[in-house]
């Protein structure tokens, strides 16, 4: 196990860059893990990196070990210590994990915990730091310096006092105590008090930064200036407690402290960091070998800090508007952004607002065109040209006034060409204007896009496939390559080496003409779906920007790619938008197709999008270096096998095998295609299921020897760097050549008894086929039974539907026909029509989830307030009919102020910590409506009332009930067939009233 360690230890020891020391925090950017994603516990306390490359995070309550992806979490299941407070982590380089905790010291090693006898018997002490100096290892104890020796701890230095934090220097050995710091060098021990007023402080971290000591105390930070302590002037000033320190190796000092987190560096005045993600309630900070920078939280678990490769400019860089739909490059070295509010330049680090959206034709700058002397600008009605401070409309221009404008080209015969929606505009000599339409060839007028490639030919990119201008004529392009004349073109750009590349919405995908045909590039060819919004080459690079965020596809894995139709496509996520695959950094990318929506300078991808103007820095490659895959263990009938050298001999009935692997990689912007196969059973490779489970099982495997492989595909050559396990799985008994041979000579003798049996057998299985008939004929009336409760019932609420309603309601007015109250009219079944008032403000706010939450919780409510005998169903999105058994007549106002009532005073959870209060308005009709005549109406007639109600309610103010009754004294008329079809013609006939209408019984929520 340790040479594996040491091999893996040499592919990833290649130099790595740390946090770029000029970007503030808020920048970088963050990613945090939790107890849902898998640490044993919220608290970070203590943060190790092994040789194999590994993080191993100390908790409160027990360790993890983390690959990237998942976590291997240990408990006091595991070491009854862990239970206690890890203090301290270190990974030396054989392969061991030491562990510091409250109660003392442990060792991992192969899978297994030890304990770490103290220097006194039955005296456990904390171990509060650990350090590796010269292979070996030193522990802050109880009586001052100890180092582990033959299962116990041996006293290396004694100190007056425990020893808090260590640290290892050219000029000898310090250690952290209590109020003062020891400076230990050939065993003569020197202690260096810190002043006065921080007497007794514990002195809980060192770290050496800008050439100096530095000690960290519950009463502030001190530096070691001319052999004594001293206060840092300006940093913690307010002698605040330091809870974590940590140089990096680009000259930081990071300082946590109960209520921030600061960074110092020579030169440059703090950072302090408040509430932003990471930097809260610090308790341990780390710096990997990659050079991101972990955070370990009180609160909050742990959260890695790294460079990104994006920057943002929006309001806070002087951008009035951050809404941009258009970017463009200016002769001068400004850059233009046309916003939905006007436009803006950036010059001199800063944006400076040049025209307002009320002075365009149309607020949103849709495109724009920087020249030396003037900028045109294409709006979403029309065009304007501003020269120095005046912006014009030119009137050869007016027939633009209606198009929203795509692109604009100056081409190099110094015509105009503008992409519109109502086709392409060419303006000559600044005075004559053509338009190229339908009646010209296009199949569609609308022009996203139009571009001029280098031999002068100008290209059109229409809603429906690609076309060419060429002396006053449109031609169909696209369509001789091979291009579908349906080709919604989204992006242009012409490579180096004279190949076109099209964005294209069908399929998200791209398309590459090679000067003969068109080739497809999509996600069968393992390419990032995207709308591209814009194209660009940068070195052998091709760069991809749209909805979706940004990717990066180097060229030659293009080439590779059309040579090889099996060969998949090496794209990277850079800037991740909601990509259909992991990885990238997580930021907001991109709107608009047309031109003027990138620009590519200085090694910087500008790209226009909801927040600004989004930099992509595309001169910084992510490290490819492959890292060493790990087979960690091999699970064969719950026992765990440690994969050594050397095949694997399985016990005799192992069949079932479960291999777990894993891959030290925090590269944020690599993700790894982690794939795997079992050599001798199969042939092909299988991806994973779900990245984070990184395991394979196998069941029933006849024997043989077998290879599991295991291989990251996102590299060129992914078998180099595989990781194998050989196994054997061994023969049984019955499975061996002599046992076959028996079985052939009792197969002869046991022919004659199988016959003998045969007609015994037969009329068994007879029977057993009768009553295997009976139960599946039992099954299929159970199964019946649950699909019919199934179609009765609404899946969001639970509740009952309207084909419930159908069935059950002519059956209980048919029982309720014998009821005595019923029949003399003294009661009658109610029913009560209920509408959720403003519904859809719900959803339009908050989202459909957060509106399928109240709906599930209304019908709770009315479920509360219905009777035994009673119930409740949902009539139709959100309208709920609520049908009462027989009560007395005349007790709809209280029903319906009650219903008011009830949904009024609920607060309602809308999700993620979010509450919200809603009416409702209801209407009301009792069955039979007229005693003398129970069979008048039938139900459906009434509900068809009560939503007349319900609508008037709603008309009315909401927030209320209304009611249908007879007039008083109304006489039915003799022929009583016009009411066989819409009841309204009793209130036409002045035979019904309503009432608690005009806001008269307006439901008020009770104190």
């Amino acid at each position: 196990m340790a040479r594996l360690w040491l091999l893996v230890l040499l592919a990833v020891s290649l130099p790595a860059a740390a946090l770029e020391a000029g970007k503030p925090f808020r920048d970088y950017v963050t990613d945090t893990w939790g107890v849902d994603q898998g640490l044993p516990q919220i608290s970070v306390l203590a943060i190790a990196q092994d040789p194999a490359g590994y993080l191993w995070f100390g908790t409160q309550t027990g360790l993890a070990r983390f690959d990237g992806v998942r976590f291997v979490r240990y408990t006091q299941h595991d070491a009854p210590e862990l239970g206690n407070n890890i203090l301290a982590l270190l990974a030396d380089d054989n392969a061991r994990l030491w562990i510091g905790t409250s109660q003392g010291l442990l060792v991992l090693e192969d899978e297994r915990f030890r304990a770490i006898a103290p220097t006194v018997a039955d005296r456990p002490a904390p171990a509060s730091a650990l350090l590796k100096v010269d292979d070996r290892i030193l522990v802050g104890c109880a009586e001052g310096i100890c180092a582990p020796q033959e299962g116990r701890l041996r006293r290396v230095h004694v100190l007056p006092e425990p020893a808090l934090s260590l640290l290892a220097r050219d000029d000898g050995l310090w250690a952290g105590g209590e109020g003062r710091v020891f400076h230990i060098v050939g065993g003569k021990v020197r202690a260096l008090p810190l002043p006065a007023a921080a007497n007794g402080a514990s002195v809980t971290a060192l770290a050496q930064a800008d050439g100096d000591l530095w000690a960290g105390t519950r009463h502030g930070l001190f530096r070691l200036r001319n052999g004594s302590w001293q206060a840092a002037d300006g940093h913690l000033g307010d002698a605040l407690t330091v809870e974590a320190m940590q140089a990096d190796r680009d000259g930081n000092l990071w300082v946590a402290t109960p209520q921030y987190l600061e960074r110092l560096r020579a030169g440059r005045p703090p950072e302090r960091i408040r509430n932003a993600p990471g930097a809260i309630a610090v308790r341990s900070i780390f710096e990997d070998r990659d050079g991101n920078l972990w955070l370990g939280s009180m609160v909050e678990g742990v959260t890695r800090a790294w460079n990104g490769w994006a920057r943002r400019l929006s309001q806070a860089d002087g951008l009035e508007d951050p809404l941009l739909w258009s970017i463009a490059a200016a002769p001068d070295g400004g850059i233009w952004v046309g916003s939905s509010d006007g436009v803006a330049v950036w010059r001199d680090g800063r944006f400076r607002s040049r025209v307002t959206g009320n002075r365009l034709p149309h607020p949103e700058a849709y495109s724009l065109l920087p020249e030396r002397d003037q900028t045109w600008i294409g709006t979403r009605a029309g065009v304007a040209v501003l020269r120095g401070d005046r912006l014009e409309e030119p009137p050869e221009l007016a027939p633009l006034r209606d198009a929203q404008i795509n692109g604009i080209l100056r081409d190099h015969a110094d015509r105009l060409w503008f992409a519109t929606t109502r086709g392409l505009f060419l303006l000559e000599d600044g005075k004559r204007l053509s338009r190229y339409g339908e009646r010209d060839g296009l199949a569609d007028p609308r022009i996203r896009l139009v571009h001029e490639t280098r031999d002068g030919r100008i290209l059109l990119g229409t809603y429906q496939g690609l076309y060419e201008w060429r002396d006053g004529r449109i031609l169909p392009t696209g369509r001789l390559g091979g291009l579908p004349d349906d080709t919604p073109v989204t992006a242009f750009l012409e490579l180096e080496d004279g190949r076109w590349v099209l964005g294209t919405s069908n399929g998200e995908s791209l398309r590459l003409y090679d000067g003969r045909r068109w080739h497809w590039l999509d996600r069968e060819r393992e390419l990032p779906a995207n709308v591209a919004f814009h194209l660009a080459e940068n070195g052998n690079d091709l760069w991809v920007a749209g909805m979706r965020g940004v990717y990066r596809l180097p060229l030659a894995s293009l080439d590779r790619a059309l040579a090889d139709p099996q060969q998949p496509l090496a794209a990277q996520i850079v800037i991740n938008s909601g990509a259909d695959r992991a990885g990238g950094q997580q930021d907001k990318c991109c709107n608009g197709a047309g031109n003027s929506r990138g620009v590519l300078r200085d090694g910087q991808l500008w790209l226009p999008t909801r927040d600004g103007a989004l930099l992509v820095d595309v001169g910084t490659a992510a490290d490819s270096t492959p890292r060493r895959i790990r087979i960690d263990d091999v699970q064969v009938q719950g026992r765990r096998l440690a994969a050594g050298q050397g095949t694997l001999k399985l016990p005799l009935d192992a069949r079932d095998l479960r291999f777990e692997f894993s891959l030290p990689d925090f590269q944020p912007m690599h993700t790894p295609q982690l794939r795997y196969r079992l050599a001798g059973y199969e042939k092909d490779w299988h991806e994973l299921d779900n990245p984070a489970m990184r395991n394979a099982s196998y069941a029933s495997l006849p024997p043989g020897y077998y290879t599991f492989e295991v291989a990251d595909f996102s590299h060129p050559e992914p078998l180099r760097n595989a990781a194998h396990v050989a196994v054997e799985i061994p023969r049984r008994l019955h499975e061996t050549l002599a046992f076959r041979l028996l079985a052939v000579l009792g197969l002869a003798g046991l022919i004659w008894l199988g016959y003998l049996g045969l007609q015994h057998r037969y009329a068994r299985q007879r029977a057993q086929l009768e009553r295997l008939v009976q139960e599946r004929t039992r099954d299929l009336q159970a199964a019946n039974a649950q699909l019919k409760a199934i179609s009765f019932t609404d899946p969001l609420t639970g509740l009952h539907n309207r084909r419930y309603l159908s069935q059950q309601i002519p059956t209980d007015l048919s029982f309720y026909e014998r009821d005595d109250g019923y029949r003399d009219g003294s009661e009658a079944v109610v029913f009560a029509l209920l509408d959720v008032d403003h519904f859809k403000s719900v959803n339009d706010t908050h989202g459909h989830a957060a509106g399928d939450r109240v709906l599930e919780q209304i019908g709770q409510l009315l479920g509360e307030l219905k009777r035994s005998g009673d119930y409740v169903a949902r009539w139709g999105g959100e309208e709920f009919l609520l049908v009462f058994r027989p009560l007395p007549r005349g007790s709809l106002a209280r029903l319906g102020q009650r219903l008011c009532t009830r949904i009024a005073e609920h607060s309602f959870d809308l999700g993620n910590g979010q509450r919200h209060r809603l009416t409702a308005s209801v209407g009301l009709i009792e069955c039979p409506l007229f005693p003398s005549h129970p069979r008048l109406l039938g139900w459906e007639q009434l509900v068809t009332l009560a939503d007349r109600a319900l609508y008037r309610a709603k008309t009315s103010g909401r927030n209320g009930w209304i009611a249908y009754q007879p007039v008083p004294g109304a006489q039915l008329p003799d022929d009583l067939s016009a009411l066989a079809g819409d009841p309204w013609w009793l209130v036409e006939n002045g035979l019904l009233e309503m009432y608690g209408i005009e806001g008269e019984i307006r439901c008020e929520a009770t104190s």
